[in-house]
């Protein structure tokens, strides 16, 4: 029994060929949907604070693996909190990816930057070679990879590194599908792998798919009961059983963070669940649609897949073959999935699979639902062919070639903003890099209701000088630096004073541009009745003034 709504076409390219030839479609119209990235890729990142945060993960995980491998996960903010990489995504495969570059004396932000546009260029890609897979055909195998590798929500999370390397959840399929089909052990170990790779790129993105896989299951069961389902299931139980081990040890100190911090709260896991009106919003950046429907949605929750995308996706479900029901079954559980605590169902769920409990965006479920999209739209594109090779083969042609066009204009987005983080050390982090050991506060520091800050900033100007700092930002925000907060508010104080030694602070750093004029000269006037405060230098960097203080462990 096939289960391929249509059958394969012959090919006039070999598989080789035909995948390099749609590698370098894909990377032209990466560079195209994400300009001008790509002609700032050494000196401009993304604007957002989550671009320092993936640099500042690069860079510790490349300083982490050439000097104390077995640190790795006790990265030098919050200190001295332990765990902190755990603290969210730690992309471990970006930064093993990265890290010969950064090894070698590359700045992190080119690194970043290469490493971010790989995630949409290899997704659609993925995406090609799945729908080539299913439905045989080069064009509709080419939509796919459009929607999957430049959907909106790709767009509005072009800051998130993890987010963007989503390229093994096709890839994964890829292989079930062919575990299923063929039995083979070697597509079975294949599976694994590719789900393996998806967990060491992004954690949500690996949850999600496991809980996908799982309820793709009884269809998939159901429509080759009757070829090599014993085979397959052995081939799948083989392939889990080689990257175990590999799971278990990466999920460790996820489980330990878990553990001591807690599961995330149902308020926090609402705010980050989609409704169905997101699925109506596009990003703001979005050319098209952006200013009509951005307010539809929420960050984190403008999912709209475009109209054509949806509209091919529909073509697809009527009369479904065995694909467009697999891919509609996980299209409809992806939604749901999406709506978190929307949904009683999402309740239910948490019970079952508790890595969920750590995880607050439930929306993310919809670059799964954009997969599915994604295949459906070739699936209904191919019956559309089907109809157009009636008339003549231009009318076919032409018809082909305006679906394409007009799904790359529905996804035209504006880029960034960029910005020109900086790629050498500040004068005052090369100074540092010269000093005695010596924990780092960096102010102005945020307050508790203001999260996070300049903090990003300063964690990732740590990787210059190699001091330890108790600023920081992740996905989580300890007890313990929080409470910092509420003492370095008053900063100078007996109490901030006091909290500092406890830190073992040694240089606090003020950013003169970072304070209103009177409120630093405030500032400093109260620091120098603390004798135990001590300049020990001015550096006046035309991006980073500074001014440099000793905490003394006595004299106040």
């Amino acid at each position: 029994m096939t289960h391929l709504d249509t059958p394969p076409r012959s090919r006039r390219l070999g598989p080789v060929p035909e995948a390099l030839l749609a590698a370098l479609a894909f990377a032209v119209v990466t560079v195209v949907v994400t300009w001008p990235q790509a002609a700032m890729v050494t000196t401009h990142a993304h604007g957002h604070h989550d671009a320092l945060f993936s640099m500042w993960r690069l860079s510790w995980i490349a300083h982490a693996l050439s000097t104390s491998p077995a640190g790795l996960f006790d990265a030098p903010i919050f200190w001295p909190v332990k765990g902190t990489l755990a603290f969210s995504d730690a992309v471990l495969l970006q930064g093993l990816l990265g890290w010969p570059f950064i090894a070698a004396g590359a700045p992190a932000l080119p690194v970043y930057n290469v490493l971010l546009l790989v995630g949409p260029w290899m997704s659609a890609l993925g995406a090609y070679l799945l729908a080539r897979r299913l439905t045989g055909s080069r064009t509709s195998a080419a939509l796919a990879g459009l929607i999957f590798g430049f959907a909106p929500y790709r767009i509005e999370h072009a800051m998130h590194l993890e987010l963007q390397w989503s390229q093994w959840m096709p890839l994964t399929l890829w292989a079930l599908h062919r575990t299923w089909t063929n039995g083979r052990i070697a597509d079975g170990i294949a599976t694994g792998v590719f789900l393996l790779l998806q967990f060491l790129s992004c954690i949500y993105y690996g949850v999600f798919l496991v809980l996908f896989l799982v309820l793709l299951t009884p269809v998939l069961w159901w429509q080759h009961r009757s070829g090599r389902v014993g085979r397959a299931i052995l081939a799948l139980a083989i392939g889990a059983v080689v990257v175990a081990p590999a799971l278990v040890a990466y999920g460790t100190p996820y489980r330990r963070n878990q553990a001591e911090l807690g599961p995330r709260g149902m308020d926090e896991i609402a705010q980050w669940s989609a409704r169905p009106v997101s699925y109506l919003s596009a990003p703001y950046g979005n050319i098209l649609y952006g200013e009509l429907t951005a307010d539809l949605g929420t960050h984190e929750a403008r999912l709209f897949p475009g109209l054509l995308a949806a509209t091919l996706a529909l073509v697809a479900l009527w009369r479904p073959g065995p694909v467009a029901t697999l891919y509609a079954w996980g299209l409809g559980w992806a939604v749901v999935l999406s709506f978190g605590t929307h949904t009683p169902v999402y309740g239910l769920v948490l019970k079952v699979l508790p890595p969920l409990e750590g995880l607050r965006a439930p929306a993310r479920f919809a670059m799964l639902a954009v997969l599915a999209i994604a295949v459906l739209a070739a699936v209904g594109l191919e019956r559309l062919r089907g109809v157009w090779g009636r008339h003549a083969q231009w009318t076919s042609t032409a018809a082909v070639t305006l679906v394409l066009v007009v799904v790359v204009g529905e996804y035209a987005s504006r880029f960034g903003p960029l910005h020109p983080w900086p790629t050498r050390a500040p004068m005052y982090a090369n100074w540092l890099a010269t000093q005695p050991s010596g924990t780092v506060l960096e102010l102005p520091a945020p307050v508790g209701h203001a999260l996070p800050l300049h903090d990003p900033e300063w964690s990732f100007i740590a990787t210059f000088h190699g001091h330890p700092v108790v600023n920081g930002y992740s996905g989580y925000f300890p007890k313990p630096y929080l409470d910092l907060l509420g003492a370095v508010y008053r900063f100078p104080s007996e109490e901030s004073l006091w909290a500092l030694r406890k830190r073992d602070v040694r240089y606090v750093v003020l950013h003169e541009d970072r304070y209103p004029g009177d409120v630093f000269l405030g500032l400093i006037g109260r620091i120098e009745r603390y004798p135990c405060l001590h300049r020990v230098g001015r550096f006046p960097d035309s991006v980073y003034p500074v001014s440099v203080y000793t905490l003394e462990a006595e004299g106040c």
